[in-house]
């Protein structure tokens, strides 16, 4: 079931975290207890109030983002601001005391519409609050192209940012879509889906 998301400290998944966690201060599954998502507050062109949901796995491994209103067009009619449209979300994790987490996959879904010579791209960057660190994952598409697509990128090892022990920091995470018409005539669309949209998978580990 999907939560519209609102301003505020509305709490949109509760989750019941049974796995069982390797003694290793390094652990994929979520801890043991409860785990809870919360959205502080969600802005930008591509997710107006009341148009982006947020549902969690029931064991805690990942959470979804859906967009009802999510797409970016270039061409044919469009106007110069529908090239770019993006979503920031401040996100508010929290578990049982002792453990981080961070974002280790990305997979993604949508449609798209690029006629020969247009292109397009999809950057999502994460980062904590008050952190200068920042992760970020992109996608390119090239026309022609036609129809629903799916991209899933992995976060490398190296690169993962834990939540710093100890801290409550909010999870700021921003989405965006571009579309570049180049020599292509026509309208030329990218747009992420209303039902699967972005799943982030978790990696958890002891404090």
């Amino acid at each position: 079931m999907l939560h519209t998301v609102a301003t505020g400290t509305a709490l949109l998944a509760s989750l019941a975290a049974t796995a069982v966690v390797p003694s290793s201060s390094l652990a994929s599954a979520p801890p043991p207890g409860k785990v809870t998502v919360t959205v502080v507050s969600a802005n930008g062109s591509g997710c107006p109030a009341g148009t982006t949901g947020v549902s969690a796995s029931a064991r805690g491994a990942s959470f979804k983002v859906t967009y009802r209103a999510f797409t970016a067009s270039a061409g044919g009619g469009a106007s110069a601001l529908d090239f770019r449209k993006n979503c920031q979300l401040a996100l508010s994790v929290s578990a049982r005391k002792g453990w981080t987490w961070a974002i280790s996959r990305i997979a993604s879904t949508g449609s798209a519409t690029l006629r020969s010579g247009a292109s397009a791209t999809q950057v999502t960057s994460f980062y904590w609050a008050g952190d200068s660190r920042t992760g970020r994952v992109s996608q390119a598409f090239t026309g022609p192209l036609s129809g629903p697509w799916q991209r899933v990128k992995k976060v490398a090892t190296r690169d993962l940012i834990y939540q710093p022990c100890g801290q409550r920091r909010n999870l700021n995470v921003n989405i965006e879509l571009r579309v570049r018409s180049g020599a292509a005539g026509g309208r030329n669309v990218l747009t992420l889906d209303s039902t699967s949209g972005s799943t982030f998978s978790l990696v958890w580990r002891r404090c």
